[in-house]
């Protein structure tokens, strides 16, 4: 057996220099807290959250952090937030949705909703009463004019 067919890969669509600048573009769209409570776009697990939730825009993103300079990501946060105010309008459809799938991912982090106090888990049925198997409740949806649901 050769080492390449020996070598574990990954699942990661971005090689080392385009997770550290895609790290580096999320760190500047969310820096972590001054008191270090919330993290840094950079501490979630976007990749993943794209692979599950919007696979179709992986192409988009990894063409986005490709065309960034290999010096982003060495220079300071306040030096990267011009570059990444140009990228806001030189590409606003893909940088928009960039935004949207960070903060969708971030939002949905244990470590920010502990951070601004929020229970993690789904909301429901937390603080509801669900009776198991009591149909019953789906009465007053049956009830409804035909408007709101097709018989």
């Amino acid at each position: 057996m050769s080492n390449e067919e020996n070598m574990i890969t990954t699942d990661n669509p971005l090689n080392k220099v385009q997770q550290k600048k895609l790290a580096s573009l999320l760190d500047v769209i969310i820096p972590p807290s001054n008191d270090g409570r919330l993290p840094s776009a950079a501490e979630v697990d976007l990749i993943t959250y794209l692979q599950t939730h919007a696979a179709d825009f992986m192409p988009a993103l990894v063409q986005t952090v490709e065309d960034l300079d290999d010096q982003f990501t060495t220079l300071e946060r306040s030096e990267r937030y011009p570059i990444v105010e140009e990228l806001s309008t030189t590409s606003a459809a893909v940088f928009g949705m960039i935004l949207f799938h960070v903060y969708a991912c971030y939002y949905q982090d244990d470590r920010v909703h502990q951070a601004i106090g929020m229970e993690s888990g789904p909301p429901f049925p937390r603080g509801n009463t669900v009776e198991t198997g009591d149909l019953s409740l789906l009465d007053p949806v049956i009830e409804r004019p035909s408007m709101y649901r097709r018989t």
